[in-house]
């Protein structure tokens, strides 16, 4: 714990334990990530991905729009992080002092979250009680998957699972790879 905070307790190893390295790398995200980067998914990469724990993490956060160095934009949830401009240069020469492995880390972090959130929004799930339940208690669930929205919808199915579990693991397998879904139930036609 460089810093002396209690707070760095828990951070796993390679994960970041001064508030000077989390403001470097947060910084450096939201300069370097191709598509904005949001406050919950700068909150998911630090403290979800292993880089500090939450406490180290908004202390940072609030130092850097406290210093005008971060600039919040846009409704809470969906809030996006800039760098000022005028720090940009500053950002890039001080995160040289960061080892290259964590950028990339974190930076390969944040692109894999960005994508997920981006299938989440393109696609769906809703999950729904197939009922009352049978002898045991146990409720199935009906599962509808939805790829694309509005007038771009390219597909909707519903399925049965036997339980809340289970639909879960579907919904997450579906999510990394909707196109799969719709490519087996097109090919199924073309057999």
């Amino acid at each position: 714990m460089s810093d002396g905070s209690f707070l760095s307790a828990g951070v796993p190893p390679g994960g970041l334990h001064s508030r000077e390295e989390i403001r470097l790398l947060l910084c450096w995200l939201a300069a370097n990530l191709a598509r904005p980067l949001t406050e919950a998914l700068a909150e998911q990469v630090f403290a979800g991905e292993g880089f500090t724990n939450y406490f180290e993490y908004t202390a940072a956060l609030h130092a850097l729009l406290e210093a005008g160095q971060l600039v919040m934009a846009g409704a809470p949830g969906e809030a996006v992080l800039r760098l000022d401009a005028k720090y940009a240069r500053a950002a890039e020469e001080l995160a040289r002092e960061l080892p290259r492995r964590v950028k990339e880390r974190a930076l390969r972090a944040a692109e894999r979250l960005q994508a997920q959130d981006r299938r989440e929004l393109e696609n769906g799930v809703t999950i729904y009680p197939a009922g009352d339940g049978d002898a045991a208690g146990s409720v199935g669930c009906y599962m509808t998957f939805r790829q694309g929205r509005g007038a771009d919808m390219l597909m909707s199915v519903t399925l049965y699972a036997p339980d809340r579990e289970t639909a879960e693991a579907m919904r997450a397998k579906f999510l990394e790879n909707p196109g799969r879904v719709y490519s087996a139930v097109i090919e199924s036609f073309n057999a």
